[in-house]
């Protein structure tokens, strides 16, 4: 068998013949290269939800973290006020304290 010529095949066959086979064979490969891109898209989408859930969980622990270290700092302030200066306002590291 010989290839089919481009020339040759529109002479024997018609314009409208080669044109409507050339338009099913890009409908076909647009088909392709859709679903291909569809595909493509859900991991995307998937790989940053994943992502997207890590970092709620990372800053919903961030958030926990700083509000317990916030609690810690006030306890302990509130403690030093009490103990060692008795005036909430500020400290003074120069009274001796009864040990």
């Amino acid at each position: 068998m010989d290839p089919i010529e481009l020339g040759k095949a529109i002479a024997d066959y018609g314009v409208p013949i080669i044109t409507g086979v050339l338009l099913i064979i890009i409908i076909c490969l647009m088909k392709y290269f859709t679903r291909e891109q569809s595909k493509t898209n859900k991991n995307i989408l998937s790989m940053f939800r994943i992502e997207l859930k890590a970092l709620h969980k990372d800053g919903l622990t961030n958030a926990r973290l700083t509000r317990k270290s916030i609690r810690t700092i006030c306890t302990l302030t509130e403690y030093m006020n009490r103990n060692f200066n008795g005036s909430p306002e500020k400290l003074n590291f120069k009274k001796k304290v009864k040990t």
